[in-house]
């Protein structure tokens, strides 16, 4: 049986998966720094890590959800086609392996933004979780312009 790893995230105090291959690091919350006249709504600055400079990602705001703004939590590092993208979530709950009968597409009649940015579902413990589609984000800031994976 064919299994794939997702991390599980806390956004909004729900949850959500993304698959584990692109996941680079995941480090605690670290000051963000304003980056003005940004073209993106949706880059809400940078922050410095041993990657280098690498965009932030507002996800609260693409999924409408208050922000979180409390110093907990942790910073998700995601690479993608050579790329860096940074966002925050309340917790990380772990890394899961699930066995390709519980991936599932979301429905169709989900046509709303949101559904754009997550294109599969997994069962977990009964529950559903929605599963965050790293390469749409990274589309969406233009990040695979901005943010460069340094060696």
């Amino acid at each position: 049986m064919e299994e794939e790893q997702f991390m599980i995230v806390r956004i909004g105090n729900k949850p959500y998966g993304i698959k584990i291959k692109d996941v680079k690091e995941v480090v605690p919350n670290t000051e963000i720094t304003s980056v003005p006249d940004k073209e993106s709504i949706y880059i809400c600055g940078v922050i410095e890590c041993r990657y280098g400079c690498v965009s932030v990602f507002d996800i609260y705001r693409l999924f409408g959800i208050n922000p979180f703004h409390a110093n907990k939590g942790m910073m998700i590092i995601l690479a993608f086609d050579g790329k860096l993208l940074v966002f925050s979530s309340e917790q990380v709950d772990g890394v899961v392996s699930v066995s390709h009968e519980k991936i599932y597409d979301i429905p169709s009649m989900l046509n709303n933004a949101s559904q754009r940015y997550m294109k599969k579902i997994i069962v977990l413990d009964n529950h559903l979780v929605p599963i965050i589609d790293t390469a749409h984000l990274f589309e969406k800031t233009d990040a695979l312009e901005e943010a460069e994976l340094i060696s």
